[in-house]
């Protein structure tokens, strides 16, 4: 009897301790706004309203707050058309201070994150001024992600860097970044999914063989391997009628169409979680030329890994996948690497 009351005593006392996360949220958004912000918890899969604080002119009303335990945060309007950088609810004092650029500092969490943030970005800048290669950025945000991640790996840091940076240098490094977690944070449902999409993706990426699909639409099959691996290049653009940076990739698309389907290029629209007569409505008013699949759906998505589109994928002429992610200038770039070099 004495064991069971002691016992649950201690539990009672660790019930306590958990609940005492207390917060004070202070700093200034960056923005002339004046008007009620919601803290929202994304932690899970809800996007629940927590708590709430006031700004005026910019500045946050200082709030005082209390939660079970620390959690990521998300500090917005309620209809979204203001949002602030993600911020841990955390013990202490919690500064935003966008102004100078920094999501949130004042508490361990938040102070992790804005370090890691701040590396991130110099990794990333680094490449784009042509300072450093991408393999070298890569190995950079590895670099700053790993220990971070090995330092918060049961806690919402560590479950936003996974669900966030996942994919950042290759899915094979995803997974080994979810194996990262604790036992507990993996069996978080999004932690599950994003684990699933990269297990697809791991075999789908550069330097793996295609994998085949099958469309039915309007009374006939298509599949992948009617385009890709006969000999030629092939770009492949999951795209949707709906999806707006799809539609802005259009352009890019068909002016790599244009130059180099004469030298050994085809080029592929792939639609997905589109209906057919929404895809074929945007077919006319964008004037795409090049060969479709429509209906694809989930199928190609799914077998892909893709989570997000536009996905712009370029196949090699015996089906080995060259890239993925391609977007913008890349497209152009990645071509001319390969239809000038000889000229």
């Amino acid at each position: 009897m004495k064991k069971t009351i002691i016992a649950t005593l201690l539990a009672v006392a660790t019930i306590s301790v958990q609940g005492q996360v207390k917060y004070r949220l202070e700093g200034n958004i960056g923005q002339n706004y004046t008007g009620t912000m919601y803290i929202r918890n994304q932690s899970g899969t809800n996007n629940e309203i927590v708590d709430s604080v006031e700004v005026v002119n910019g500045n946050i009303t200082a709030h005082n707050g209390s939660c079970a335990k620390p959690f990521l945060g998300h500090l917005g309007t309620k209809n979204f058309s203001l949002q602030m950088a993600p911020l841990f609810i955390d013990n202490g004092v919690i500064r935003i201070d966008m102004q100078n650029g920094a999501p949130a500092i004042g508490t361990p969490l938040n102070n992790d994150w804005t370090s890691l943030y701040r590396e991130l970005v110099k990794a990333v800048s680094d490449y784009r001024s042509k300072r450093i290669s991408e393999a070298d950025a890569k190995a950079a945000m590895d670099k700053s992600i790993t220990p971070m991640l090995k330092a918060h790996s049961n806690d919402p840091l560590g479950y936003f860097i996974v669900t966030q940076f996942n994919d950042a240098i290759s899915a094979r490094r995803g997974l080994e970044y979810i194996a990262m977690l604790s036992s507990d944070l993996q069996r978080n449902d999004m932690v599950k999914r994003i684990k699933a999409d990269l297990e697809k993706r791991a075999t789908t990426e550069p330097g793996a063989k295609f994998v085949d699909f099958a469309v039915e639409y309007n009374g006939k099959t298509t599949r992948l391997s009617d385009y890709v691996g006969r000999g030629q290049y092939v770009l492949a653009d999951f795209w949707a009628s709906w999806c707006g940076p799809c539609r802005q990739e259009i352009p890019n698309i068909k002016a790599a169409y244009s130059k180099y389907k004469d030298r050994g290029l085809q080029v592929i629209g792939i639609a997905a979680w589109d209906e057919p007569q929404a895809t074929l409505k945007a077919i006319a008013e964008e004037q795409i030329e090049y060969p479709q699949i429509i209906n694809s759906q989930k199928i190609a998505t799914d077998i892909y890994g893709i989570s997000g589109i536009p996905e712009i994928i370029l196949f090699a002429p015996d089906g080995t996948i060259v890239a993925r992610g391609l977007r913008g200038q890349a497209i152009g770039k990645m071509l001319a690497e390969i239809f000038d070099k000889n000229e």
